[in-house]
This record gives structure tokens, C-alpha cells and sequence, in this order.
């Protein structure tokens, strides 16, 4: 049996107007080709639906029968249609960005929701992880953009700098750092650092100064939050860049700067260079270029 939805939408006009014109002018149809349809359905069904004479259409007793079944196919067509369209709209229009964690707690966290309210019909999935998973999906073409604080010589990629992020010492607000106005790096060699576990951009940063201090790491965290509720318990002290500093906002805690550390790690946006951006990610893309983090 081959029974179309042109088919059903002409019954189930007709049903509603009791008159051949007027459900041909409904659908948009000459009363011919909506004659036709009638007949064709009533053919491939295998019995008549309407009464007809001169003046006159009538649904008969098959034809009340077949208009449970009739609205059925339509309803069941029309969810098919929507799941459909909104799958294709929601592939269309959705944005996966790669991004490390201590981007996201500020900059990045502002830069989505700005975002979204300027373009709530984009959908963004957001992949946040280390730096060199950011750049694997994006190579792998998981994600079209990708924020990171570094950009190795890859032939494949476009990386485009975008700004420096200073690190900061945190420490207790009872430390005797804490009301020192003028922190040296050979002050902080009399403390127990804090640092985050190898892999994660801010201790490839801050290596650098423990390396060339011969500094041991007391104890070592992979999450922003586990820094922070170590250095409010007075445990250690820790070195992190600027835009994490939302995350360290406690009582106990206090923000220094060490005047001799020049410590700064470079952010990076990153795309493919053989893959067109989505016109999502091109929005994203120019958004990121109009709101670059400053202090």
C-alpha cells in the first residue's frame, strides 16, 4: 500500500469543508488535482470514503472510520518532520570549543555569557580540559576552536596570540607573606609551595621558577578549587595566573604580587587551518577578538 501525506491532508481537508472547492483552495490545488488525490487514496485503500452527487460530499461509514487513522498518519508525520528539523537545526547551529579549566572560572565563563544572550539559538558544548587534549580534539576535528595557553609548531593549526596572564602568589591572610609589602622570589623559598600536578599549562609555567630555585612542591592538586581550600587552611602557598583569581576569593586569603617574578603564560586562540569555521564558530571567533581580557 502507498498511501501519501498529500493524500491524508486532502481527506482530512475535505472532512473539514463538505466541499471539494474549498479544501481544494485549503491545500492550494486545482479542484482537479484534488479530485484526483481523493480518488487515487480511495483506490489504493480499496474502498470509497465519500458519498458524492451533484450538490453534495458526504463522509460514509468507511470514510468515519478512516479519519482516526488518517489523523494518526498526520500527527505521527508531523512529530517525524520536527524531530527532524530540529535535529538538523540543533547539528547546525551548535559551537563545541575546547578550553582548559583555569581559562573558563573567569574570562571565558563571561565571554559564553554574553554569547548566549546575543545568540541563544546557538547551542555550545564546551570541552574543558588540558591543553594538549584542547589541541588533540581540535586536530581530530572534535572542536573548531580551542583556547590555550600554549601553541606548539603544528604545520595544521592557525594560533593567534591574544594576551599575557600574570601569575600572582596566594597565600593565608595570617601568613607572614601576607603583610610583607615587598615579596622577593627568595622569599618564598622559606614556604611550602603548593603546585599543581605535571600536564596542567599553570605548572609548566610555574616550574620554570621552581627549577631555577630548587623549590619542592609540598603537596600537588589537579583542580583549582583543591589549591584553593589548601591555602585557606594556612597548608601551603601556591602561584597562580590572574585569570584564576576569581576562583580564590575567600576570607582567608590574600593576593601578592612578587616584584621580581617575571611570570607571565600567553594565551592563544586556535584553529584548523585546512577545516572553514561554521558561521557559529566564526561568531564565536570574532566575539572571543572583540572581548580579549585586559586587566
Amino acid at each position: 500500500m502507498n498511501i501519501s501525506i498529500k493524500q491524508i491532508k486532502a481527506f482530512l481537508a475535505l472532512v473539514e469543508e463538505d466541499n471539494f472547492t474549498r479544501a481544494a483552495q485549503k491545500i492550494h490545488l486545482s479542484q482537479p488535482a484534488f479530485s484526483s488525490l481523493i480518488a487515487n487514496l480511495e483506490q489504493e485503500i480499496g474502498y470509497r470514503l465519500f458519498d458524492r452527487d451533484t450538490r453534495k460530499v458526504c463522509l460514509n461509514e468507511n470514510g468515519i472510520h478512516f479519519i482516526k487513522l488518517a489523523r494518526e498518519l498526520m500527527f505521527a508525520y508531523e512529530r517525524t518532520t520536527k524531530e527532524i528539523r530540529s535535529h538538523a537545526n540543533a547539528y547546525k547551529e551548535k559551537l563545541i570549543l575546547a578550553v582548559m579549566p583555569s581559562i573558563v572560572v573567569q574570562w571565558v565563563s563571561q565571554l559564553l555569557a554574553t554569547f548566549h544572550h546575543q545568540h541563544a539559538n546557538i547551542k555550545v558544548e564546551l570541552l574543558d580540559t588540558q591543553w594538549d587534549l584542547c589541541l588533540q580534539a581540535l586536530l581530530q576535528g572534535h572542536a573548531e576552536l580551542a583556547l590555550t595557553a600554549k601553541s606548539p609548531s603544528l604545520t595544521e593549526i592557525s594560533s593567534e596570540f591574544l594576551f599575557s596572564d600574570k601569575f600572582h602568589l596566594i597565600c593565608h591572610i595570617n601568613h607572614p607573606l601576607a603583610c610583607k609589602d615587598n615579596i622577593q622570589l627568595k622569599d618564598l623559598l622559606e614556604y611550602d609551595m603548593i603546585g599543581f600536578t605535571k600536564g596542567t599549562s599553570i605548572r609548566h609555567y610555574v616550574d620554570k621558577i621552581v627549577d631555577l630555585f630548587g623549590i619542592n612542591y609540598v603537596i600537588e592538586v589537579s583542580q583549582l578549587t583543591t589549591m584553593m581550600g589548601l591555602v585557606a587552611a594556612n597548608y601551603g602557598i601556591g602561584l597562580v595566573p590572574r585569570l584564576t583569581l576569581f576562583q580564590f576569593e575567600h576570607n582567608n586569603l590574600v593576593v601578592k604580587d612578587v616584584q621580581d617574578m617575571n611570570l607571565e603564560r600567553s594565551i592563544y586562540l586556535i584553529k584548523h587551518k585546512e577545516r572553514k569555521l561554521s558561521a557559529q564558530a566564526e561568531n564565536f571567533y570574532h566575539h572571543i577578538k572583540a572581548n580579549i581580557f585586559s586587566d
